[in-house]
């Protein structure tokens, strides 16, 4: 398995707060099954101002310390980009974090509660810069839960989605259960990852939500 969202570098965001506890996380997601990991610190103006350059050097710390360490894991540099008008022009200027810095992919998050003015407009701009967004945790977010069809059109512009292994499984109560049984039976359920922050409530274990899901749609 290949995690695309985990909080893993550590004392840059919300995530793991140590280097030691950014081991941690590799040797539970390794024994969970995972082999892959995009590490995804925010990229939010309001809480955790993080750029290429604040991110780049922790990142190789820790690619150095599991190497160290001898742990069978592949790390790959991202972020998780918080939604804002001028992100293309952000892009351009070298100053956004897409999927291995390969300007194909980016790990977008929307706010929680209000939909955003501008959200498709953005979406379409990256588009027209080659770079498809895929939207973090829809089904954690209210005015998607609210009105599906916004996340149609947003698919519609060209936009992925990325649901969270444990909302699956209920840790973020049974109305976003439904909602992710609805969504994978529509096939609007792209792809699935951690969201990880911690190693005991939000941990970096995916197979458990790969079970569920089997159970839902077949193997």
């Amino acid at each position: 398995m290949i995690d695309i969202h985990c909080h893993i570098l550590p004392a840059i965001d919300d995530g793991a707060d140590t280097l030691e506890e950014s081991v941690r996380f590799c040797r539970m997601a390794v024994a969970d099954g995972i082999h892959s990991i995009v590490t995804t610190p925010h990229m939010r103006d309001d809480t955790y101002p993080n750029t290429p350059e604040t991110i780049r050097p922790v990142f190789r710390k820790l690619v150095e310390r599991v190497r160290e360490e001898g742990i069978p894991i592949r790390l790959i540099l991202g972020a998780e980009v918080h939604l804002a008008p001028d992100l293309p022009a952000r892009h351009k200027a070298g100053r956004l974090m897409t999927y291995a810095e390969q300007g194909k992919f980016l790990l977008l998050e929307l706010p929680y509660q209000q939909y955003p003015v501008r959200v498709e407009e953005v979406i379409f701009q990256l588009r027209l810069l080659g770079i498809t967004p895929v939207l973090a945790h829809p089904e954690r977010t209210s005015f998607i839960l609210d009105d599906p069809s916004r996340l149609g059109r947003l698919r519609e512009l060209g936009a992925m989605t990325q649901f969270t292994g444990s909302s699956i499984l209920g840790k973020f109560g049974q109305e976003v259960v439904e909602f992710c049984q609805e969504m994978v039976q529509r096939g609007w359920m792209d792809t699935i990852a951690t969201d990880a922050h911690d190693l005991r409530y939000r941990p970096p274990k995916l197979s458990e939500a790969v079970n569920r899901l089997a159970e839902w749609i077949g193997p």
